[in-house]
């Protein structure tokens, strides 16, 4: 029996050799483990295994097993580097990476890289220990002190590596017992810790977000204006470019001016920092920053990441008639994320004289590219993702790219903002006072003064227009979240809901700047969705008459015992303001306005609100003890002694231990019932 590596094949590359069972645990080191783009095996002897071939990009991907270098000089200067006990633990982590390919999920060589990053911390450790990587992996103590020293950026990898193993057979697929955290809960505790403190990218006010939407329209214009000019001059440039390759370099092709200023392009050159020595680099640059102001625009109007924008193909536009009768104009592409590094072609959104505007300039240019190719991009579905909408520029004269023989074609850099410091100097608005306050108040917690200057350019970056979006259309009241979940092509409702966080407190452009937004339905529903949570706020927490726990729930129910209670006016009237929330959850209740970041991916019952003294729960007795009693019954289906028994078990324990401490007391219990 054999059984073939898992891992997605695009395009003609070869996989992994399969695994013949009768191998045993560990293969033979003349095993292919991967190829080349041509096909050349590499093999498990190798401490480098190339794995570029398998991603959607051909981007560089090197999983190297010198696990004591670190930095970008991973390579030993050495053969002496590379001692027996190195090259033992080296064949330690060879091992538990096939494990990954052949009996793991379907992993993203992005993914098998920083899975391998962890395992060489592994290594790294045991050698300051003088013992293997599997003694870390088989003894408490051990694992429990890596765990303790391992930052907190790794404890989500580290902590999948566990379970993976923990899944494993021991006997026919791992050849040993792995150990267990002794605590799951204070690896949990670290890693929504870390979660905690990493900051979202920041949202555009809205001052600035229109003043960069009216400033790409300028620069659009006018490149609109001497576009026939500029693709002109080009194509001449490309014409006399083999006739003077005999000239000095150090003359800067002096021909290049010459045409430049035939076409009257001279001052363009100059306004837009285009000159240089060698006129005919300048024009790569042009059509680089050509590229990087059409990408832009495509961001805007569609909220793509960046390397759906930059990988889209050159046919990418469809114009599809809806149920309603009406043109919708998409952008047709593909996305890696969350997919395992496959290739889903899928669709955006855009409007014809926003994202179309600018696929259609950029068609323009990178036609000329691929005329000095000798190619015709075609609109096939086999063929199409072959020629991309912003070809490398370097391809073209005096470049430093030469087309291969295999015929793929790389892709334009524009992604490197940091050299765009002259053009996003003019898109870009100073941050003003204004701007920080807007900013506060979809996130009064964050510090935007030590992150942003008055009186300095905005510092942009591509996934801040993503937000923006996700906030602003969530602000709008008229786009659904599934909606949005489709246009950001977000595998989860909830990812789509963490890119809007703060749209609550944000300014809504259609409620303030579209009298017509007065008669949308949006309207009602909002203004319903607010009655349906005050009743709910009123009948839960005000009128219950059992005790209240958590911080909100202390905070009401001293309230209660005081005789202050709010009206229902009141809590009608902070709830429109977004002062408050309430939503009924499996522990009671919870007051926070907004999306709650606490909660983890699809968990329905959150421990951690109760343990940690969340400050927005309203804790009830009667809903810890359903809850402790479905747990306890779900627990009678899982099998005993596995990695999910033991987690689920720790779970059981804490919200016990919580239940007593909301257990009334004697006087109180006919009040609970």
């Amino acid at each position: 029996m054999k059984i073939n590596a898992r891992i997605n094949l695009d395009g003609p590359v070869e996989a992994p050799d399969p695994w013949d069972l009768k191998y045993g645990l560990t293969l033979p080191l003349d095993h292919v483990i991967c190829r080349d783009f041509d096909g050349s095996p590499h093999v498990i002897r190798e401490f480098v295994w190339p794995w570029s071939a398998y991603t959607a990009h051909r981007k560089k991907v090197l999983l190297h097993f010198y696990y004591w270098k670190q930095g970008n000089s991973r390579i030993p200067q050495s053969a002496s580097d590379i001692t027996p006990d190195r090259e033992a633990r080296i064949r330690e982590l060879q091992f538990l990476m096939t494990r990954q390919i052949y009996f793991g999920n379907e992993n993203s060589p992005k993914t098998l890289y920083a899975k391998l990053i962890i395992i060489c911390r592994v290594a790294l450790f045991s050698e300051s220990l003088s013992c293997s990587v599997r003694d870390v992996l088989t003894q408490p103590a051990l694992l429990e002190a890596f765990s303790e020293d391992l930052p907190d950026l790794y404890l989500q990898t580290w902590k999948n590596w566990i379970l993976f193993l923990a899944r494993l057979d021991p006997e026919s697929e791992l050849g040993f017992t792995p150990a267990l955290p002794r605590s799951w809960r204070n690896i949990d505790r670290r890693i929504k810790s870390y979660r905690q403190g990493q900051r979202q990218f920041a949202p555009l006010p809205t001052r600035i977000y229109s003043g960069l939407i009216n400033n790409l329209s300028t620069e659009l214009d006018e490149i609109e204006s001497h576009k026939d000019r500029l693709l002109s001059a080009l194509k001449e440039i490309i014409t006399l470019y083999p006739q003077s390759k005999a000239l000095s370099k150090a003359e800067g092709m002096p021909f290049a001016a010459a045409v430049i200023a035939r076409h009257g392009l001279t001052a363009l050159f100059e306004r837009r920092g285009w000159t240089s020595a060698r006129l005919v680099r300048s024009f790569a640059g042009a059509v680089s920053e050509i590229f990087f102001i059409c990408k832009l625009q495509i961001y805007l109007f569609s909220g793509m990441r960046n390397a759906e924008a930059r990988h889209l193909p050159y046919h990418c536009m469809i114009k599809e008639r809806s149920l309603h009768g009406r043109e919708c104009c998409l952008i047709e592409g593909f996305t890696t994320k969350l997919n395992k590094g496959r290739r889903l072609r899928t669709k955006w959104v855009t409007i014809d004289g926003g994202g179309f505007r600018a696929i259609r300039l950029a068609q323009e240019f990178a036609g000329v590219v691929y005329e000095w190719l000798g190619e015709t991009p075609t609109n096939t579905d086999s063929e199409k993702d072959k020629f991309p909408l912003f070809p490398s520029t370097e391809y073209l004269p005096a470049g430093a790219k030469y087309y291969s023989a295999d015929g793929h074609i790389d892709v334009s850099d524009t992604h490197r903002f940091s050299e765009k410091s002259a053009l996003l100097s003019r898109l870009c608005l100073c941050v003003q006072e204004e701007d920080l306050l807007e900013l506060e108040d979809i996130d009064p917690f964050r510090d935007w003064r030590g992150e942003f200057e008055v009186g300095q350019p905005w510092p942009l970056t591509p996934h801040q227009l993503r937000r923006s979006l996700a906030i602003y259309a969530n602000a709008s009241g008229i786009v659904r979240t599934s909606s949005l979940r489709r246009q950001l092509q977000h595998i989860t409702r909830e990812m789509a809901l963490y890119y809007g966080r703060g749209s609550s407190f944000c300014k809504n452009f259609i409620s303030e700047n579209s009298e017509g937004f007065k008669k949308h339905i949006s309207i009602e529903w909002q203004d319903g969705a607010e009655e349906a949570e005050m009743l709910a706020f009123v009948r839960d927490v005000l009128n219950s008459a059992e005790p209240l726990f958590g911080g909100s729930g202390a905070y009401y129910q001293r309230q209660r015992e005081r005789g202050d209670v709010m009206s229902n006016e009141e809590v009608a009237e902070q709830i429109k303001k977004g002062l408050l929330a309430y939503r009924e959850g499996p522990l009671g209740g919870c007051t926070r306005p907004g999306f709650c970041e606490e909660r983890k991916g699809l968990n329905l019952i959150d421990t951690i609100c109760a343990t940690d003294g969340c400050k927005y729960l309203i804790g009830k007795h009667s809903k810890i003890v359903t809850t402790i009693r479905l747990k306890r019954a779900a627990l009678a289906h899982i099998i005993p002694g596995s990695i999910t028994e033991a987690m689920e078990r720790e779970e059981l324990e804490e919200l016990e231990r919580v239940e007593r401490k909301w257990r009334p007391r004697e006087d109180n219990k006919m009040l609970s019932k």
